[in-house]
């Protein structure tokens, strides 16, 4: 499925959900940059606009793009209610950003990554807009680097969402970036906590694949389930991702 349809249909539902209008991940990044300042920031793969809001209140001025029109009419509504002044949305691809060389001192990319159709030529362009002494702080779910929680990982969330392209591990993650001009100044990591029945939910998953996410929770063996988190709570199931903040600088 393509991730505009995919998005543009559950907009109302991502728009809603506390793991992206706060969450730990949205935490560790206001606490880096708190007392930090910049002129013009860029949010790739905004969604609903959360991280966008968040990096607002240390930018000047900030441009939150997304592929997904029903995603922006969410994030455009949150802004209004918020009264917030100095976001600006709009469409736009993180594989061709529609920016000058050298336009941002900031940029951020939250739970987005994982569904880019190129990662490579999404780096390449934060490479290109960021300025010299920019920050970038990409932050998305990861996996593991051995291959029975790998393939569950990606397994699971095709099934869950067809837009899904690939969650990637840190190793991976460690080299994209050395195949760029961006140093890798600190990496932390943390994780997003989900419950089995609200994540199908959210992303308009149909009865048939969650009951075999439900059978696939149910039965996992006991080093995915350790490695996940996974507890059966009643009928559904609390599980975490981890996730990988990495910050970086261009050379």
């Amino acid at each position: 499925m393509d991730p505009k349809e995919q998005f543009d249909r559950q907009a109302k539902y991502y728009a809603n959900s506390p793991t992206f209008s706060s969450g730990l991940s949205l935490d560790l990044l206001s606490k880096l940059l708190k007392n930090k300042t910049f002129t013009k920031g860029l949010d790739i793969g905004t969604g609903s606009g959360f991280t966008a809001f968040e990096i607002s209140k240390t930018c000047t001025s900030v441009e939150g793009i997304d592929i997904s029109t029903g995603m922006l009419d969410e994030a455009n509504r949150i802004k209004n209610e918020r009264k917030i002044k100095n976001v600006n949305f709009k469409i736009g691809y993180a594989e061709d950003l529609d920016y000058d060389d050298d336009s941002f001192d900031l940029i951020t990319c939250r739970t987005s990554a994982h569904h880019f159709k190129d990662i490579e030529k999404a780096i390449n362009e934060i490479e290109r807009v960021i300025k010299n002494d920019g920050s970038i702080y990409m932050i998305d779910t990861i996996t593991s680097d051995q291959k029975i929680l790998n393939d569950w990982h990606q397994k699971i969330e095709t099934i869950r969402d067809k837009s899904h392209i690939k969650n990637y591990s840190l190793l991976e993650w460690k080299n994209y970036f050395e195949g760029s001009k961006l140093y890798l100044k600190e990496i932390h990591q943390t994780r997003v906590n989900m419950e089995l029945e609200d994540w199908m939910e959210r992303s308009g998953t149909n009865e048939s694949d969650k009951n075999i996410l439900r059978n696939e929770y149910d039965n996992a063996n006991n080093k995915i389930k350790k490695f996940f988190g996974i507890e059966k709570i009643n009928n559904d199931f609390k599980f975490y991702w981890p996730v990988g903040l990495f910050y970086l600088e261009k050379y």
